[in-house]
């Protein structure tokens, strides 16, 4: 474009936004500078801002042309170059010439002199993109001409675009006349100048070359040269050259190292040219070795001492740029700017993904770099940072604070406050509450984790913090308040850190502080005093909003979540007059005992705090909690008695008024608010000397006890001495009672009739006249009730009377105010709801609740008929309709109005419409109103009779619809066909639950011994419980089945006699199972018979006998391996597994197969199956680890999956709540697991191996052979037990309290020994039983007398085990006997430790080895 644009004046000045006019894709924005060459604008497309440079014409014979073909070839060259921005358009016109490109916010210069400030590392990996992008220019054979930091482009994220390639710029300047360098270079008008020196010529050369400045350039060839630059070489005009952007790319790198400070300005680079300036001087500022070494390269002289750019990015590799630079961050980083472009919520999925990734690929493995370490991640700090203000949707905003949860504990402290801490309080104020919440969260956890603070935020809590969460204590959402409440405690700890740190700072004065700098430091922090009483002040409005919040859940979390340490934090004045001042308020809650109860787990971190000053405030309180109405409460207050009185923060006479209150609940039937009191009368103990021991302690205590102990202060011993409690209903009942202040006092008389009688008289009680009374006593004696527990009753006469009143005080009337958070009422939402209501069935809502009232096992048996018995009885006549409905429909119809409006439509005419109709209801719900009632007993309203009429005509009805009412009414149609079928499904379902007496709530096996079965003569196999648990049948390899009368496995006299034997069948028995309602008992045998035997009880005479029986092939079938029995609609299936692979359902109705499916052995030989509870599909296990799901309804194999270590399927069980899942019991380290046979997926591992939980290599031979699940609500549980002789209780609902509940008898084990820990190992739930050292066993020395007793423990492997529910509770297990010269079979029976009424019974079947 020549220099003689220097010397043109313009004939007409306009403004940027004239130059519009004539582009219609971009809209003028707004101005970005001026200059005399270009006029530069801001526009808005469609695709973002983007930058408009206007170069005005004044002189038409310039040669734009050319110039403009210049700019496109570099634009292709330059697209593939991700460092660099070149113009992305070019426009020529009359007017102007204009150049597009991308807007960038930020330039390097901008970028220097904003907060945050740059730290090393970013300086390194900007110098490092910078050489980077002028490597790929020059790779695409472009030269850049202008480069400084105003075309140096650095984004949010810290990327950097090379820009404004100026090619079209003079390459040669004279060093004598700066108006050219101004005109065309000194944009910024900061006189800086990063141009090559060989760029500046001898002005006197030019001119005796005839290149004047006015404007004879036109008439001069293009060849001419420009001045001799060279002994024996020249340089032709224009020539641009890569060593003079290198020379350009040193002076931007050392303005970055040097805060801003450009190494030259026009005279001192003119000097340098010359040699008259020294360039180390001006370099000092770097501190960093390597990049003065690199700066100072690339400043030499002559362009011939420079290298490329290419070759000093070798040079500087793993000196002053990192390695991980060249390896991952740059190839990382740029697929952000490629294509396809993702988004922020991309870009932050991405990232969290990769995490794991990152942080290796950073060195975080290398402790040794752990500084480095620290700084390389503020790059990904940048990337996550500049995304957080656009992220649109929830889960990337969520995932975007796990990332910096996740980089906080790895940055440094400058790094939290200036560069993570505004984005967090950003989002604070979001618009979710869940992202609110999240956000306040990490915002604490990083703060927490500050433990150096830089002088200059010092006041970042009380200035910029507090007052930045202070609206979420009022937020409109709970969860929010919740988080608040969650994390106050932490915050203002925190607070207070940073106090006391900027007071130490202040301690140590820095020495680079003078002294009128050192007492405006001194001004600005003050004094430590007040601030901490104006922290406090910020802190305690926010507390006392919590501790006054409407719900309940904020309070509760408030006093869970820290009160100790913001008793701490506030002081023992503001603890008491703040904080305990507030918490009694919650006692008066009566509604919400979770309130109450976390009330008095907290209050013993505010009474250490406060003193022992607080017992005489704590005092009522703590006797409140003792009488409250929940027995958590109680048991709650008992544990706060305790941790007081071990911290002594209860007065002598305080602690005998406590115990008379404690005393009592030694016969409560609680177990926990016993074990609550006998922790505090141990701990009392330990407090009170021996007389006060003997004098008060003991004779207070000597009616709880069965005999005199001076071990008080042992609370395993009091425990051990205590009488039994009183029975549960008995407290119930007499609770429940409207009487029960009159029944105490007529109890106080009977024991003092009882305490004055004469030793060996017969007692008289007195009848009371009190017809209630009389009722309540017959009661309570039918439940057992003795003159013991009438004592106990008295002993508790003051707590019960105290819960009696409070319960007969409370209003049960006003539900709204009984609603549990969380909890909304469907009454007060039907104002505003409109519900849409169609009734599939005639009495859907009736069949559902009758269905759940109704005893399962009773199921209509016309629900489901197939084919061939429709054939033999013919269809089944429908259900004939009531008369009344058919006489009740001529007689009209009720209007919405209420009235009957009288229509001579015909009968069956009127119920065609009605079943058309489908009883459809569409109304707005109002509380006080009632649906309108069709005649026929379904539901009409008014938008239904606005869309439909009829009307008679001739005696015939005529009906009239809209076209949506007719789609509506085949809709309504479908959806009862299918209602129908899924109808009929769910009643076969619900006909065959997963057991008809499941065990009580809350059951616990203890696992004592009760009764020796040992009828059998060789291996017992397998056990079976009929449905109603009145008797249980074994199966043995002596060919015998034994079936045993549960009922008289109850008291201390036990028979071990069976109910019945059946010998005929032959061989060895491995499985069994009960059929037909429990009255057959179907066998397999190895040698291939199937029998099923019916038993018959009739008074006295009971037999069993041979129904039906079945003889396989050994040869082509193989014997029968499992059975199992269910029900398909009209068919009564016996399903069995053989050893060859079949599957077979043998219809015990019609003595046919009613399917049969052939296994792949290739997949491995069965070895067990298990039914579905819908019958839609069974599963199947192999010896090789294969289970094999198969479709029932189109007899095919859907799902196959294989266990990861190929251990042998041992036993399988469908899991009753997940109809997808199945249990499973593998070969090796007893391991059961929860497959999902959908997805393949290992939900859940029991492992109780010393092998690593999911190993593959390390194995034990034990494995679990039986099992025993039952879902009870709210406390699932699994049973097994296998070669390793010991019974477990697997707890689902809380894994931590499983247990062993009978080991063998070469344990060694003891309470504690044994800990179950649940953790996630690729995604799979692990439950692992962990043993600890077992203590070593203490001989007895003395002499035993009597019979030997039976083993504790077991022998050898326990085959099965199962549960049967009686009037005791009891857990049955097979123990598999073997033996070399003599062996006798054994089936033990262990009783659980329940408190309920009735008791399950646990039958186990185990190995004893007898030898003579």
């Amino acid at each position: 474009m020549g220099n003689q644009l220097a010397g043109i004046a313009p004939s007409q000045i306009l403004s940027v936004e004239s130059y519009f006019s004539d582009i219609t894709e971009y809209v003028y924005d707004k101005s970005l500078g001026s200059t005399r060459f270009f006029k530069v604008a801001r526009a808005r497309h469609r695709e973002g801002p983007a930058v408009v440079k206007v170069f005005a014409i004044h002189d038409p014979s310039l040669p734009l042309r050319s110039h403009r073909d210049t700019i496109d070839d570099q634009r292709r060259r330059l697209t593939a170059c991700p460092n660099c921005l070149p113009f992305q358009r070019t426009m020529l016109n009359d007017k102007a010439g204009l150049l597009f490109r991308q807007f960038v916010h930020e330039n390097l210069y901008d970028r220097i002199s904003t907060r945050p400030f740059l730290i090393g590392i970013e300086k390194r990996w900007l110098a490092f993109q910078l050489l980077s992008g002028l490597s790929q220019a020059c790779s695409a054979h472009v030269v850049h001409g202008d480069i400084k930091t105003e075309n140096v482009m650095v984004t949010s994220w810290g990327w950097l675009l090379l820009t404004d390639f100026a090619g079209f710029k003079p390459a040669y300047l004279p060093e004598d006349n700066p108006a050219d360098f101004n005109f065309f270079f000194d944009t910024s008008r900061r006189r800086t100048c990063y141009l090559a020196p060989e760029r500046f010529v001898d002005g006197a050369a030019m001119a005796g070359e005839g290149l004047g400045l006015a404007g004879d350039v036109g008439s001069r060839d293009a060849s001419t040269p420009l001045v001799d630059l060279e002994s024996g070489g020249q340089r032709h005009r224009g020539e641009l050259t890569p060593a003079m952007d290198i020379f350009s790319t040193g002076c931007v790198i050392a303005e970055l190292f040097m805060e801003g400070t450009p190494p030259f300005d026009l005279s001192q680079l003119l000097a340098y040219r010359k040699g008259d300036l020294n360039l180390d001087m001006a370099l000092k500022k770097i501190d960093d070795d390597d990049i003065r070494q690199l700066v100072l390269q690339m400043l030499q002289r002559e362009p011939g001492d420079r290298l490329t750019a290419e070759k000093y990015l070798q040079q500087q590799r793993g000196h002053a740029f990192p390695e991980y630079f060249y390896t991952f961050l740059w190839p990382y980083l740029q697929t952000f700017v490629g294509q396809p472009e993702l988004t922020p919520d991309e870009k932050i999925l991405k990232i969290q993904q990769d995490m794991t990734e990152i942080l290796e690929n950073l060195g975080f493995c290398d402790v040794q770099a752990k500084n480095e370490q620290d700084s390389s991640l503020v790059i990904m700090v940048s990337v996550v940072t500049s995304c957080l203000q656009s992220l649109r949707h929830c889960q990337a905003k969520l995932a975007a604070l796990e990332l910096i949860r996740h980089l906080s504990s790895h940055l440094t402290a400058d790094v939290v406050l200036d560069r993570l801490l505004p984005y967090l309080l950003h989002l604070t104020s979001d618009t979710v509450p869940r992202i609110r919440a999240e956000a306040l969260r990490s915002l604490t956890q990083c703060l927490s984790s500050v433990w150096e603070q830089p002088r200059s935020d010092a006041n970042v809590f009380p200035e910029y913090v507090f007052p930045g969460i202070a609206a979420m204590a009022q937020d409109e959402a709970t969860g929010v308040r919740l988080a608040y409440a969650e994390n106050i405690a932490v915050l203002a700890e925190t607070a207070l850190r940073f106090l006391e740190m900027s007071q130490l700072s202040l301690q140590m004065p820095d020495e680079d502080l003078a002294n009128e700098d050192m007492v405006e430091v001194l001004t600005m922090y003050g004094n430590y005093d007040t601030e901490l009483q104006a922290l406090q002040e910020m802190v305690q409005q926010k507390v006392v909003t919590l501790l006054s919040d409407p719900e309940n859940v904020v309070k509760q979390t408030l006093l869970e979540n820290g009160i100790t340490r913001l008793c701490v934090f506030f002081g023992r004045q503001k603890a008491n007059d703040v904080l305990l001042s507030h918490m009694i308020t919650f006692l008066n809650d009566k509604q919400d005992w979770h309130l109450r109860g976390a009330f008095f787990d907290s209050i013993v971190g505010v009474a250490v705090y406060v003193g022992w000053q607080s017992s005489s405030i704590l005092k009522p309180l703590l006797q409140q909690g003792l009488g409250d109405t929940e027995e958590f409460v109680v048991c709650k207050t008992l544990q706060a008695l305790t941790c007081m009185c071990q911290l002594s923060l209860l007065q002598k006479p305080h602690l005998y008024d406590f115990l008379n209150d404690c005393a009592p609940f030694l016969c409560h039937p609680n177990l926990w608010i016993r074990h609550g009191a006998v922790g505090f009368i141990s701990t009392m103990a330990k407090c009170l000397n021996v007389a006060d021991i003997h004098c008060n302690l003991l004779p207070l205590l000597q009616p709880y006890l069965t005999q005199a102990t001076v071990q008080i202060e042992d609370s395993i011993v009091l425990l051990g001495v205590l009488k039994p409690p009183l029975p549960r209903p008995i407290f119930e009942y007499v609770l429940k009672s409207p009487d029960t202040p009159v029944f105490f006092d007529f109890l106080q008389d009977r024991q003092l009739i009882r305490n004055v009688r004469r030793l060996g008289s017969i007692q008289e009680y007195i009848t009371p006249t009190d017809i209630k009374l009389v009722q309540l006593l017959r009661k309570l004696l039918s439940q057992g009730m003795a003159d013991a527990e009438e004592d106990q009753l008295l002993s508790l006469r003051e707590y019960m009377l105290k819960v009696h009143r409070a319960k007969g005080s409370s209003d049960p009337g006003n539900d709204a105010d009984l609603l549990r958070p969380g909890t909304v009422s469907l009454a007060d939402l039907k104002k505003h709801v409109r519900c849409r209501k169609v009734e599939l069935g005639h009495n859907s809502l009736q069949e559902v609740e009758d269905r759940k009232g109704a005893p399962k096992k009773m199921i209509r048996p016309e629900v489901s008929i197939n084919t061939e018995w429709k054939s033999l009885l013919g269809p089944l006549e429908p259900l004939s309709q009531p008369t009344g409905t058919a006489s009740k429909a001529g007689q009209g119809m009720q209007s919405p109005q209420g009235g009957i409006q009288p229509l001579s439509v015909k009968p069956h005419a009127l119920t065609q419409r009605n079943q058309a109709k489908g009883s459809f209801q569409t109304q707005e719900q109002d509380p006080n109103s009632s649906p309108t009632t069709h005649p026929l007993g379904g539901r009409q309203t008014m938008s239904e009779d606005a869309e439909t009429s009829e009307l008679t005509v001739g005696g015939s009805s005529q009906r009239r619809c809209a076209s949506c009412r007719m789609e509506l009414v085949q809709l309504i149609r479908q959806r009862k066909e299918e209602h129908s079928s899924e109808s009929t499904l769910q009643a076969l379902v619900d006909g065959t639950e997963w057991e008809s007496k499941p065990p009580p709530p809350g059951w616990r096996p203890k696992g004592l011994l009760v009764a020796h079965l040992h009828e059998h003569r060789a291996a017992v196999c397998r056990i079976g419980v009929s449905d109603d648990h009145s008797c249980f049948a074994t199966c043995s390899n002596d060919g015998s089945v034994k079936v045993w009368d549960s009922q008289k496995m109850e008291g201390k006299s036990a028979t071990t006699r069976s109910k019945f034997t059946y010998k005929r069948q032959g061989g060895h028995i491995k499985a069994l199972t009960f059929c037909q309602a429990s009255q057959c008992l179907a066998t397999a045998s190895d040698n291939g018979s199937i029998h099923v035997l019916c038993m018959e009880t009739a008074g006295l005479a009971s037999k069993i006998q041979l129904s039906k029986s079945r003889l396989l092939d050994l040869t082509d079938d193989g014997c029968a391996l499992d059975l199992h029995h269910f029900h398909s609609g009209m068919q009564s299936v016996l399903a069995y597994a053989t050893v060859s692979g079949q599957l077979v359902g043998w219809d015990l109705r019609t003595n046919g197969n009613a399917w049969k499916l052939q296994h792949d052995l290739r997949f491995g030989l069965i070895t067990g199956f298990a039914v579905d509870l819908r019958r839609c599909w069974i599963c199947i296990g192999t010896s090789s680890g294969f289970m094999i799901c198969w479709d029932m309804r189109f007899h095919l194999p859907i799902a196959t999956h294989l266990h990861p270590a190929h251990a042998r399927i041992r036993r399988l069980l469908p899991h009753p709540d997940h109809h997808s899942w199945i249990i499973a019991a593998v070969q090796g380290n007893n391991e059961v697991s929860l497959w999902n046979m959908e997805t393949g997926a290992r939900q859940l591992t029991l492992w109780s191996s010393h092998a690593p939980p999911l190993s593959e290599s390390q194995s034990s031979s034990h494995s679990t052979h039986g099992m025993y699940y039952s879902p009870a609500e709210g406390n699932p549980f699994l049973l097994t037990a296998g070669s390793d002789m010991r019974i477990r209780y697997w707890d689902f609902a809380y894994p931590k309290q499983s247990y062993i509940v009978t080991g063998a008898a070469t344990d060694n084990l003891h309470a504690g020994s044994v800990s179950y820990h649940s953790k996630i190992i690729e995604g799979t739930e692990v439950v692992q039983e962990i043993h600890s050292k077992t203590r070593d066993a203490i001989p007895e020395d003395k002499p035993r007398r009597g019979p030997e007793p039976p083993p504790v423990g077991h022998h050898d492997i326990i085959t099965d085990v199962g549960t049967f529910q009686t009037s005791q509770a009891f857990i049955r297990m097979l123990k598999l006997i073997g033996g070399l010269r003599y062996a006798s079979q054994r089936v033990h029976l262990k009783e659980t430790n329940c408190q309920h009424p009735h008791h399950l019974w646990i039958v186990f079947i185990s190995v004893v080895i007898i030898c003579r």
